[in-house]
């Protein structure tokens, strides 16, 4: 029987896979998926290895086969019934207790290989980091392309990142981008394939609208990279490479934020949410479109937009909330005044300091005509 608990000299049990829900990709078997692996092993037919890091003596991080592993874990522990089964539709409704014992046994003979990157293969945690998403980005070359926040959310898990996390998830960004909670592997799709169920367009439960493009954004972590990008942004600074070279930025910054203390990660909670809330209540979803364009959401908009708004105290916010007109107003003219710099993909460093400087100046006219 297959187990992922190991018992320890102490008599307690301890985990031995680290399958954190958000690790790789936020795809999510759906149960039929998940009886035909089942079905798969009853049938004898092979099962592609699951690779694993070894972080600590018997104790592993799943880097490939996540969702065959937690498919096999809820078969073992009753929560999966077995359904949409292709060869043994007879056996749909069961569970593992209920199935008859031969049909048991069979499945208890079959396992699952793996492969396994041992964790004295690195000399520290860096040369661990950057051998592990060499190894992630090589297993996944074959099939879909992984997004960058993909890669960094498989390899450089951490405080910062499970943060990044958390706030995707926050109502006000998920009613600018239109993201789920959760999207589910369709039927037929594959662990690494991009055929997956499409969210139908709708409000959820939050009244937040699902958008087909947000559910896009989910799957590729793209709301996950906005919440990170707003706070490398913010150092923009101290990275030689600025935004030339975007997403060795952000896996720089996301390696070093992880090192933060906790006390500096809760300040980095409430700023986000601090300023998402803030840009929504001046101007609610569609807050950073760039004035004029036919896209619901300008990433270089929302970097200016909130580096400016972060900039202030949160008395000046609440001021500029209450005075909402005016903000709206004094974005509107910047974006006639500085179209150019709006449009396009201008996205070099200069480019981003001065969308900066232009952004800090219109909130600034706003608090003036306020204030007198």
């Amino acid at each position: 029987m297959f187990t992922d608990t190991f018992e320890t000299e102490s008599g307690t049990r301890e985990a031995k896979y680290k399958r954190d829900p958000e690790y790789q990709r936020r795809h999510r078997w759906s149960d039929g998926r998940k009886s035909r692996l089942i079905e798969s092993f009853l049938m004898n037919v092979p099962v592609p290895p699951v690779f694993l890091y070894e972080y600590e003596l018997a104790r592993f991080e799943v880097m490939d086969g996540r969702q065959r592993l937690t498919a096999l874990m809820d078969f073992y522990d009753g929560s999966l019934t077995l359904t949409e089964l292709q060869y043994w539709p007879e056996l749909n409704g069961r569970t593992y207790s209920t199935l008859p014992s031969s049909i048991r046994d069979g499945i208890d003979r079959r396992y699952l290989s793996s492969i396994i990157l041992l964790n004295e293969t690195a000399a520290n945690e860096e040369q661990a980091a950057f051998l592990k998403k060499l190894v992630f980005e090589r297993l996944n070359s074959g099939g879909v392309r992984l997004s960058g926040q993909e890669t960094r959310n498989a390899v450089y898990n951490g405080p910062l990142n499970d943060l990044c996390l958390k706030l995707s998830r926050t109502t006000e960004l998920r009613a600018m981008l239109g993201t789920p909670l959760e999207s589910t592997i369709g039927p037929d799709g594959d662990e690494d394939s991009d055929d997956t169920e499409i969210v139908t367009p709708g409000q959820d439960s939050d009244g937040v609208e699902i958008t087909n493009m947000g559910r896009k954004m989910f799957e590729s972590m793209e709301d996950v990279e906005l919440v990170l990008r707003f706070y490398a942004y913010r150092h923009l600074d101290k990275f030689s490479q600025g935004l030339n070279r975007i997403s060795d930025f952000l896996d720089e910054f996301l390696v070093m934020g992880n090192r933060f203390n906790p006390v500096t990660l809760d300040g980095y909670d409430q700023l986000f949410v601090d300023n998402i809330k803030f840009w929504y209540a001046v101007s609610g979803p569609t807050a950073f479109q760039v004035q004029g364009s036919s896209r619901h959401f300008s990433k270089i908009a929302y970097d200016a937009l909130m580096y400016a708004s972060s900039a202030l105290d949160r008395e000046a916010r609440q001021l500029l909330a209450s005075n909402a007109g005016l903000v709206r107003q004094a974005i509107s003219e910047m974006y006639e005044s500085h179209a150019q710099d709006f449009a396009g993909r201008k996205t070099n460093t200069a480019n981003a300091r001065r969308r900066n400087d232009y952004a800090i100046a219109a909130l600034g006219a706003a608090l003036a005509s306020i204030t007198g």
